[in-house]
């Protein structure tokens, strides 16, 4: 009798369970809930592990393409400690150097350095002005390189740019890039 009524009680939790989970997902797709519940289990499962990065193997593959399209170009170009590469177009005649936590204005073209595909610009009526130290390596480590009214080219291995990261469309992941660049202001402090 006992064997009898645990089977009858089985029975019954398994038809609860069923009638409750069935429940659940008729109330979640009333709601809304299911195609969000759905969806983020979606997101979760697509998910991959982010690709490792070998900054030092990635910039041996940016050095070689950087001298290559120098040799190829017969561009002159000094390379810094950090691994920039550079040329100066002008120094300017300001008075001083930005420093990282200098306000700047500057003009500049920006396109990768395989391409003549211009993926950033700005004009004589459109300048960009930021902290120099909210910018990317590259420009931490070259604009210093030259004063107000100054003029410079970078040429910024992966490293010091995007890295392995997709910015926009026209900049894909480890892209050197070609920067020409003229610092109009260096702005006062506030």
């Amino acid at each position: 009798m006992l064997s009898g009524s645990s089977d009858g009680m089985l029975k019954m939790v398994k038809y609860c369970a069923i009638v409750n989970k069935t429940l659940f997902l008729w109330n979640m797709s009333r709601t809304g809930l299911l195609g969000t519940l759905l969806l983020m289990l979606g997101f979760i499962a697509s998910c991959e592990k982010p690709e490792l990065y070998d900054e030092n193997a990635q910039y041996l593959l940016d050095e070689a393409l950087i001298k290559n399209w120098a040799d190829t170009s017969k561009t002159e170009l000094k390379k810094d400690s950090s691994g920039l590469y550079y040329r100066v177009i002008r120094e300017g005649t300001g008075s001083r150097v930005p420093a990282l936590d200098d306000n700047i204005q500057v003009l500049y073209t920006g396109k990768l350095l395989t391409d003549t595909i211009v993926f950033s610009k700005t004009t004589d009526t459109i300048t960009y002005k930021f902290l120099l130290g909210n910018s990317i390596e590259g420009w931490k480590k070259g604009l210093p390189l030259i004063k107000e009214g100054g003029r410079i080219r970078l040429i910024v291995p992966s490293k010091m740019a995007y890295r392995n990261y997709d910015v926009v469309p026209l900049v894909p992941k480890n892209s050197v890039l070609d920067f020409d660049i003229t610092l109009q202001k260096i702005l006062p402090k506030k």
